[in-house]
């Protein structure tokens, strides 16, 4: 885009996303394009990746079970369902087995709500790959730019997750622009979607299934919103930024430098560089912690060595993972867990799905040996860039310590051969080299059709790696 689509409208910041999100084209600067291109082929990889989980699986029998006969395609059922429940099944099971990206500083994770809402809409409303570019373009930059706004509050000071609670608004988004929604409807589809915007972050305490389902909630909720306010159903004019909006809502003290960013230039200058990809199967937020873990293994170092290993960390990320402690209770909190994470990496050489089926007790022994503490340096440079220090001290009294960048993020990034790779490495065992090969030419170009034909024979029970 070429001209500021902004440029004329009120100083409303529910007015500039409406307006940019129903402007948006697919005259995208190239590394725009690159971008958003890489996260849908990633985004699809945790899409197989999480089909077969069981979370997964409940949603989709509760979709099945609840949706008229419809026109979209959701991962690993043969039947075709409305939108809403197609993506509901969809993005939970992107998000279903932390492999999903990520953003920084905008603290989100797009990919796995924006993808699935716009497969299902673009089967819905019979989009070309022009239009689907659009719709993601939309859709990614409204969830950086309210994450950036709002995060780390949002989840620190509020207990919010930011899946469900900024992803409806990306979904919304995604979701207006393919039915080509007009600015001032698009802003009541934003307002609606803020109205349905929740999730909590307690299960990194307590744990429950429900956090794998918040990108599934998100994604339904924006498509209900724009669907909605298709009909005529309004929202308030200054829903995300007014006295009692979103932004007030959902964040502790959003100031007035943060509200002009939020819509600085939109589709001029571009947050998609801030996006992420995780190259292990755990939050976001262990991903320095395991590549740490990786590279002392990578010198020899192994669990026998082990008297205590110590993973030093910034403060909102060490109140994200290091409460759960060496033994989590099930396979979310164990994902959660930077005890259990570093060990699994240590002990078992990795952290993907076959790693992460049981725990044996060697895993349990090496956790009940990490201890986690706040880093000054992982301090500092939060939430520009995550980063892990690592301190190891051998039985013989020999000591080791590092400090690493999570391998994937901004300022560590991964190319689109890695995410190529990552594909071939998690959904490969899934769906074999061939449908791995199709699912990625055919995300490369937005080929709609034929990327719900692959997700449609997703194996949709577990044991089939």
């Amino acid at each position: 885009m070429t001209a500021d689509p902004t440029a004329n409208l009120t100083a409303d910041l529910t007015a500039a996303l409406a307006g940019f999100a129903a402007g948006t084209t697919a005259d995208l600067p190239e590394p725009v394009r690159e971008r958003i291109a890489v996260h849908t082929v990633d985004a699809l990889t945790a899409t197989v990746v999480g089909a077969a989980m069981p979370w997964t699986a409940a949603v989709r029998g509760y979709a099945v079970e609840e949706s008229a006969p419809g026109p979209s395609s959701a991962v690993g059922t043969a039947r075709r369902l409305r939108p809403e429940l197609a993506a509901l099944v969809t993005a939970t099971a992107a998000h279903g087995m932390e492999i999903d990206d990520y953003a920084l500083p905008a603290l989100s994770h797009p990919g796995c709500v924006v993808v699935p809402v716009a497969l299902a809409v673009a089967e819905d409303v019979g989009a070309g790959p022009a239009e689907v570019t659009a719709a993601l373009a939309a859709g990614f930059e409204t969830a950086l730019r309210i994450a950036e706004a709002v995060t780390p509050s949002l989840t620190s000071d509020r207990a919010f997750h930011v899946t469900s609670a900024i992803g409806v608004l990306a979904a919304a988004a995604t979701a207006g622009r393919l039915h080509r929604l007009p600015p001032p409807v698009m802003a009541h589809a934003l307002g609606l979607a803020a109205a349905h915007a929740g999730g909590t972050a307690e299960f990194s305490r307590t744990g429950g299934d429900v956090k794998r389902a918040h990108a599934g909630f998100a994604a339904a909720a924006g498509i209900r919103a724009v669907r909605l306010a298709g009909h005529g159903l309004t929202a308030p004019r200054r829903a995300l930024d007014g006295e009692r909006g979103f932004l007030t809502a959902f964040s502790a003290g959003v100031g007035a430098a943060a509200r002009e960013r939020l819509a600085d230039r939109l589709g001029v200058e571009w947050r998609t560089a801030a996006l992420a990809v995780k190259a292990y199967c755990a939050c976001a937020g262990l991903q320095a912690p395991i590549a740490a873990a990786e590279a002392l293994r990578a010198d020899g170092w192994r669990a026998a060595d082990v008297d205590r290993l110590v993973v030093g960390l910034d403060r909102a990320t060490l109140a994200h993972v290091g409460t759960i402690g060496p033994r989590p209770p099930d396979l979310t909190a164990a994902q959660l867990s930077a005890h259990h994470a570093v060990a699994t990496r240590l002990v078992l050489g990795g952290n993907d799905p076959r790693h992460l089926r049981r725990t044996p007790p060697e895993v349990t022994a090496l956790a009940e040996r990490v201890d986690v503490e706040l880093d000054p340096l992982a301090e500092e440079l939060f939430p520009h860039r995550l980063v892990a220090s690592l301190r190891l001290r051998a039985r013989d009294g020999r000591q080791v310590a590092l400090a690493v960048e999570a391998p994937g993020s901004p300022g560590r990034p991964l190319d689109r051969a890695a995410v190529t790779a990552k594909a071939a490495r998690l959904a490969g065992p899934l769906i074999g080299a061939d449908g791995t090969a199709a699912l990625v030419a055919a995300a490369d170009a937005l080929d709609v059709p034929a990327v719900a034909a692959v997700l449609r024979g997703v194996p949709a029970r577990p044991g089939q790696e």
